[in-house]
């Protein structure tokens, strides 16, 4: 038995040492084929990270971005500043040390992000650092002072120690959807220079310390591709530049923008969406036109400083954890064939690979009607009413006047899915996530549906919405324990009450539920009876 333990070891260590004098490096020619991990937003087990691992290097997937910061917090426990606010579940450097490890015996190199300009509350939040926040009234995001010397030297420690847990040759500072300029500093700065040469300025900073750690610096490409395009100019052209776009599905613009950053001289990154503000429990279909659109372009464009392509998979706290990987099997298929590829020419083999069944006429009915009906979230200029579990006298107006009950297949989906329960032979825990989240969308769709009904059901008075209001609070209170359940498992963090993006915000429309069910005279208010 010791023989053996002593063959594992040094093979893996074996394993290790050629990782690290062979896997990819910032000045290698082979591309990078990258997933994205959203620590910050829902902190994760190891375990289940491991298994992200496992699943990247049977994808061919080289390279995992570590995002360790954002508005909710760190995901790393910081020692050199342990004032910030570090979220539940936060992982200790040995914790990262391990991950690291194993991911570079699989041949994969894990980069780290920290949020070094917007996104970042997890400092300007804390007593010590509240006098950072540059933020201006009436906008979504936040930043940093980007002028104060207390800014930097903080930006250069958290770039130290996270350097010395981290390997890659690669940093990844952030600086993506930024608001700043409200401060009083930054106000006096404005008056000698221009925005652009404030923003380029403090960046180009932060990419000194990063360089003189020995990486390469990433940032996202919003801001000088699309916002304030004057700065990429003014960019030190040694920063890689990460093209993030998410609904873009025009490849022929998307190869033009990489053209044209590539010709200033940067090295760039493409970067389509996975799961991202547009998607809640599910992703569909529409989000592989991004992906294979940016394939197209990443994975065919011949220029070494094209670095490849990352699929970036954003708020891990909307969905079950399980529930995904037919989605993210679908999205690496499409880097592996450099795009033009179509969803469900993955789900034969996945549901062969992933849960040792035989696929069918029904599998492929379970998976398009997923993908096809699957509603989006709110999202910007794509918010909809097409979907609500209804938390508001907003919403149930809304739903009123709408006054039309939506098609609902999911319960035949769900049905489908059951009754593949026992020939299902590999990853069943898997299979029940999935069923739920399928359940879920049904619930929910009958929910705003028999809301609709009732609304135009005769005599409505205080009794019958009464009995109506505690039929459905106790149905969310029984839905809502099965979501718990499922969430918490693999994850290092408990679900919030009070979070908009929590499963389709359904903590908040069973609270809402409950309370008319105590006071079911609001209802019959709401609906003019």
């Amino acid at each position: 038995m010791q023989t053996l333990q002593k063959l594992v070891t040094a093979i893996s260590l074996v394993s290790l040492l050629s990782c690290m004098t062979s896997c990819r490096n910032p000045d290698q020619d082979n591309k990078i084929r990258g997933f994205m991990i959203d620590a910050p937003r829902a902190v994760e087990t190891l375990d289940y990270y491991f298994r992200l691992i496992d699943f990247c290097r049977k994808e061919q997937i080289n390279t995992v971005i570590f995002r360790l910061t954002d508005d909710q917090g760190s995901a790393y426990l910081f020692t050199s500043h342990p004032e910030l606010n570090m979220r539940e579940g936060a992982f200790t450097a040995a914790e990262l040390k391990k991950l690291i490890d194993y991911a570079q015996i699989q041949g994969i190199e894990l980069i780290p992000e920290i949020e070094s300009f917007g996104h970042s509350l997890y400092i300007t939040q804390t007593k010590r650092y509240k006098f950072l926040n540059d933020s201006s009234a009436g906008y979504d995001f936040n930043a940093l002072c980007p002028v104060s010397d207390s800014t930097l030297q903080l930006m250069k420690d958290l770039y130290t120690e996270i350097a010395g847990i981290f390997p890659s040759g690669y940093f990844h500072i952030g600086c993506d959807e930024v608001n700043w300029g409200g401060s009083e500093l930054s106000k006096k700065a404005l008056k000698t220079r221009t925005r652009n040469q404030i923003w380029a300025a403090y960046v180009n900073t932060l990419n000194g310390y990063v360089k003189a750690l020995g990486k390469k610096t990433i940032i996202w490409g919003d801001v000088p591709i699309y916002a304030e395009r004057e700065v990429l100019d003014l960019l030190d052209r040694d920063i890689v530049i990460m093209d993030w776009n998410y609904r873009e599905t025009r490849k022929e613009l998307i190869d033009s923008i990489a053209r044209a950053i590539l010709k200033k001289g940067f090295k760039v990154i493409g970067c389509p969406g996975v799961s991202w503000c547009s998607w809640g429990t599910r992703v569909g279909a529409l989000q592989f036109e991004n992906i294979n659109a940016y394939a197209e372009v990443y994975c065919n464009l011949e220029d070494p400083n094209n670095l490849g392509i990352i699929l970036s998979n954003w708020v891990p706290k909307r969905y079950l954890q399980n529930s995904q990987w037919d989605t993210y099997t679908i999205a690496a298929e499409i880097l592996k064939n450099k795009g033009n590829y179509h969803y469900m020419d993955a789900i034969p083999a996945f549901v062969k690979d992933h849960f040792g069944a035989t696929f069918d006429e029904n599998w492929e009915r379970i998976f398009r009607t997923v993908y096809e009906e699957t509603p989006t979230f709110l999202c910007g200029e794509q918010d909809s009413l097409e979907f609500f579990p209804w938390l508001s006298e907003k919403q149930i107006k809304d739903i009123i006047a709408r006054n039309e009950p939506l098609h609902n297949r999911f319960g035949e989906t769900a049905n489908l899915l059951s009754a593949y329960k026992d020939s299902v032979k590999m990853n069943r825990s898997d299979l029940d996530d999935f069923i739920l989240t399928v359940e879920f969308m049904e619930y929910c769709y009958q929910r705003q549906n028999d809301l609709l009904q009732f609304a135009h059901s005769k005599n409505i008075d205080l009794k019958s919405a009464e009995a109506y209001l505690k039929k459905v609070a106790l149905a969310d209170q029984i839905q809502l324990e099965k979501i718990n359940a499922a969430w918490s498992n693999g994850r290092r963090s408990k679900p919030d009450e009070t979070d908009n993006n929590y499963m389709w915000s359904f903590y908040l429309a069973a609270k809402y539920s409950k309370h008319l069910s105590e006071e079911p005279g609001e209802l019959v208010r709401i609906l003019g009876k």
